[in-house]
């Protein structure tokens, strides 16, 4: 995970572009209506967690921390940490709406140990590597806070393996939300938490379709950018370059097709 794109935005000017865009997303961000995508599935990660009552979880790149409170009925504590104090803050407010008194929230960044080595169980990440300008360093913080045994699931937007439709997809993504940066293509997570000294277990992908218009509300996407993604359809849809996300005219407008990776490994 590596590029010219993460070099570009490894400094300031993206950590602040991420702060603005997810405390703009922060009251949008768990709104079924506009952001069911994000708030479905979570049955997905928490069965791959395979959470026992004694573990301790930490939930990196939290936002408002929706994985770790699904967590948080089924193990002993958990620490959910992110880098914008409107999601820490938004997702302390649930906790507490929600009677979980075993979830900490952390304000950091996801890519500095806010836990001793060795110390979790559970390490998570959800639809964070995309966002992030070394994601290495993210899956190697997940990796270095496990035990030995400890299991690492990691759960991301995938792109294809072609590079072309990729650039696509990240284009597009770009102009929806400026915050993301390049998503990992099919098979890249399990290849780096190898390199990372994790054994992976398995990987499994899904599709989501979606409405395009919820998913520009939700990310509160300026009306030039959002042009420019109702453009890319569009032309798609006329014959045009395909965007990689299998635009398809509905009644009630344009929807489109994400993949999805999960990938669920372990500390030896």
């Amino acid at each position: 995970m590596t590029g010219s794109d993460h070099s570009r935005e490894a400094g300031g000017d993206h950590a602040a572009r991420l702060r603005a865009s997810f405390t703009a997303q922060a009251t949008t961000f768990e709104e079924p209506s506009l952001n069911a995508a994000f708030t479905s599935a979570l049955d997905w990660i928490v069965e791959a967690a395979a959470p026992r009552t004694t573990d301790r979880c930490l939930d990196l790149a939290a936002g408002t921390g929706l994985v770790g409170r699904a967590l948080a009925p089924y193990v002993a504590d958990v620490i959910c940490v992110d880098a914008t104090p409107a999601m820490v803050a938004q997702g302390r407010s649930a906790a507490d709406a929600a009677g979980l008194d075993n979830v900490a929230f952390v304000l950091g960044d996801a890519t500095t140990p806010v836990v001793p080595p060795a110390s979790i169980d559970v390490a998570v990440t959800r639809f964070s590597l995309h966002h992030v300008p070394d994601p290495r360093a993210l899956l190697r913080a997940l990796v270095d806070a496990c035990r030995p045994g400890g299991r690492i699931v990691v759960h991301d937007l995938a792109t294809s393996r072609e590079p072309a439709t990729a650039a696509r997809q990240d284009a597009i993504e770009t102009w929806r939300d400026d915050s993301h940066l390049r998503a990992p293509v099919l098979g890249e997570a399990a290849e780096v938490l190898r390199e990372l000294g994790a054994a992976v277990d398995r990987t499994e992908q899904r599709t989501y379709t979606r409405p395009l218009e919820p998913w520009l509300e939700q990310a509160v996407t300026p009306p030039e950018r959002a042009a420019r993604v109702r453009a890319a359809f569009a032309d798609e849809l006329a014959g045009g370059t395909p965007t990689g996300f299998r635009a398809e005219q509905r009644e009630d407008g344009v929807w489109f097709t994400q993949t999805w990776e999960l990938t669920v490994a372990h500390r030896p």
